[in-house]
């Protein structure tokens, strides 16, 4: 059978060590849709960079090639940050950047995909102060490990699974606005006891967390019924969508 979508996992230079932890998540959220899993194949792509990602400009300065390496998609969201004063006081880059760079990568027309990005520097959106991570349904995933570093270095990874799974969570669309029990929170968000789609207006997923590692513990989903039903609506559509497209395909 062929893959409707691959799932690239990209880290930022200096997280690629965490790169087999962000694929347990996302395995762990895909073996309770198993009808599925196997059309969406988990690939860790590291700090990746592309053949040729560095040239020479007229001015014989060395540049990054847009949409060539993760170095060109931080260096655009630094660059924004700059612009906008923010890097120089906070050290955060700009979400928004990633999000609109994200969604015209010319890579995503040619290579059926999803891409779950992990930055270690720390995020914001217009009018926001910080952000843990961002998500579009059917496109990508973005995640900060900033906020979860303590001052010796140490990352809380239990409590960044819970927001990367989440975060993967929406990208599945498992808290679409027409289902039940959900609430308008900064997006979408579920509303039953327990599960990961819930939002914390803090970002302290902390109780999200236990109740997960909970959950786990007992051979129980992260995720509630409401989401599971959801989700599998949603790998339908795109099996379906896949489908229309091939047939198109073989038909011409």
């Amino acid at each position: 059978m062929s893959e409707v979508r691959n799932i690239f996992i990209l880290c930022e230079e200096g997280l690629e060590a965490l790169a087999p932890h962000i694929k347990d998540a996302l395995e762990e959220v895909m073996s309770y849709f198993p009808e599925h899993k196997d059309d969406y194949p988990i690939k860790i792509l590291g700090n990746w960079k592309n053949k040729g990602y560095k040239r020479i400009n007229e001015e014989g300065h060395e540049v990054l090639v847009p949409y060539e390496s993760m170095d060109w998609y931080i260096a655009r969201a630094k660059r924004c940050s700059k612009n906008e004063g923010r890097f120089q006081k906070t050290g955060q880059i700009s979400i928004n950047q990633l999000c609109s760079d994200l969604i015209s990568d010319p890579y995503t027309k040619t290579i059926p995909q999803w891409s779950v990005f992990v930055t270690k520097h720390d995020l914001y959106a217009t009018g926001m102060n910080y952000c843990l991570g961002f998500s579009q349904e059917n496109k990508f995933a973005i995640v900060s490990t900033a906020r979860f570093v303590d001052e010796n270095n140490k990352l809380d990874l239990e409590n960044f699974k819970t927001v990367l799974m989440h975060e993967f969570g929406h990208l599945i669309g498992l808290t679409n606005k027409k289902r039940v029990h959900t609430q308008e929170l900064l997006g979408t968000h579920c509303t039953n006891e327990g599960c990961i789609m819930q939002q914390r207006m803090n970002g302290d997923f902390t109780d999200l967390t236990r109740a997960r590692l909970k959950r786990k513990h007992s051979e129980a989903p992260p995720i509630c019924d409401d989401c599971i039903r959801e989700g599998r609506k949603f790998f339908v559509r795109q099996k379906l969508a896949y489908n229309l497209i091939h047939e198109g395909e073989l038909s011409r």
